[in-house]
């Protein structure tokens, strides 16, 4: 009996790969994730990761259950150099390291004067069950006289493997339209698939958008949501686009997206940033540069940098942030008119940027909380946010104002991983 009772205290014994509430982690120098307790603060465990990740944390995955992964970007067309560079997958299963293949493929045939030109280079991203790895990739085939392009054939693929990057299960697939490139540049007129998942890991959704890099400015085409039911994927075809999904939840039920500056050539403001969560079938606009900062007349851009839902659904936090900075010239707009006015109300805001902004998810929305110089990380409760404030970790909560400082100094909240 007692020999039973030590196997079922064991067994009983909290995992790594069991999550129990918030699990937090910094990316610190020279290349190492520390996770804290995300109500004490306390040092829990400290993981080496490459030093590349210091660079680009944004491609720098953590899913809820500790696993990481870090991945190179790679974009179409790829250069011969490309294709025989070795391209590795970093991936931390929660337990030890190890490298996969990206998978990049590029091989060349004639086909009579003209090259055809075969590629591939998927995306990798964790699962959010600890034991799949999920890929999303454009299959293209582009035509090439004297290196210029001609035309292209896509099919955009998913699909689902074992950890090591084996036992491949193909999820879904999308025929593009056929597309001639009158530019001489495929990636300028024609489209490609890309996808959006939670940065908790694909769990049983994730976005699917038809996107067209453009000469100047992209053009968003189509949007989907696929979801799994009982092991299958299927899309459902959005009513619009999405531009630049800031979060997802419930099943994809809810969605949060940026629509940003068309601004080009130079310019920052040529367009209304706005920020719209749909939800329910109703688009709820959460945030409106124009009509919060009058800003038409010069050549800043505010937008949302991130944003988060609420646990319970019924809020968003964002990061508002601007292309301009308060000490320093700001020139008039393509078509703007001098308004000192207008300008010293921009300064103004400008001088309490970064900061974080909680609405309500409301027909009219109302603004819960503002929270100038500080950036969002993430919700550690429904009634609580984790924000950076001078470097430092700070819990705010949104029922009594008070701030919880942390001793955790960070870089910037960039850094910091809430899953």
């Amino acid at each position: 009996m007692k020999i039973l009772r030590l196997i079922a205290g064991f067994l009983l014994l909290p995992s790594p790969l069991v999550a129990q509430g918030p699990r937090l982690w910094v990316l610190r120098a020279p290349g190492e994730m520390v996770e804290y307790d995300a109500k004490s603060f306390v040092t829990k465990q400290t993981v080496k990761v490459p030093a590349e990740a210091l660079k680009t944390p944004a491609s720098l995955q953590v899913n809820r259950l500790g696993q990481m992964l870090l991945a190179p970007a790679v974009s179409l067309p790829l250069s011969e150099d490309d294709a025989k560079e070795p391209h590795k997958v970093w991936i931390w299963d929660g337990h030890a390291p190890a490298t996969i293949d990206q998978g990049l493929k590029r091989k060349v045939e004639d086909r009579g004067s003209n090259k055809e030109i075969a590629e591939l280079a998927p995306a990798v991203f964790l699962a959010g069950d600890g034991i799949h790895l999920f890929w999303f990739g454009n299959d293209a085939r582009r035509l090439e006289r004297e290196e210029v392009d001609l035309s292209i054939a896509t099919t955009w693929r998913a699909w689902q493997t074992d950890l090591a990057g084996g036992a491949r299960a193909d999820l879904a697939s999308s025929k593009l339209p056929d597309c001639r490139c009158p530019t001489g540049s495929c990636e300028e007129s024609c489209a490609s698939g890309v996808v959006w998942v939670p940065e908790g890991g694909v769990e049983n959704f994730f976005l699917l958008t038809e996107y067209v890099a453009g000469q100047t400015t992209p053009v968003y085409k189509a949007s989907a949501l696929y979801r799994e039911d009982a092991g299958k994927w299927s899309p459902t075809a959005l009513a619009e686009p999405l531009e630049r999904v800031l979060d997802a939840a419930s099943g994809g039920n809810t969605i949060v997206n940026a629509i940003p500056d068309t601004g080009c050539c130079g310019w920052s403001n040529q367009s209304n940033d706005q920020t719209v969560v749909l939800t329910n079938g109703k688009k709820i606009t959460v945030f409106d540069e124009q009509a919060t900062y009058k800003n038409s007349d010069y050549d800043v851009s505010f937008f949302t940098a991130n944003a988060r839902l609420s646990p319970d659904l019924g809020l968003v936090a964002m990061t508002i942030a601007a292309t301009a900075q308060p000490n320093k010239p700001i020139q008039l707009s393509e078509q703007g008119q001098a308004n000192p006015q207008e300008s010293q109300q921009i300064r103004k805001s400008l001088a309490e940027l970064p900061a974080v902004a909680v609405k309500s998810l409301e027909e009219s929305p109302k603004q819960v909380a503002f929270l100038p110089h500080a950036s969002l990380v993430g919700w550690i409760s429904e009634k609580e946010v984790l924000i950076v404030e001078d470097h430092f970790l700070v819990v705010y909560n949104l029922g009594t104002g008070a701030r919880r400082k942390s001793t955790v100094r960070v870089d910037d909240a960039a850094h910091v991983f809430l899953r």
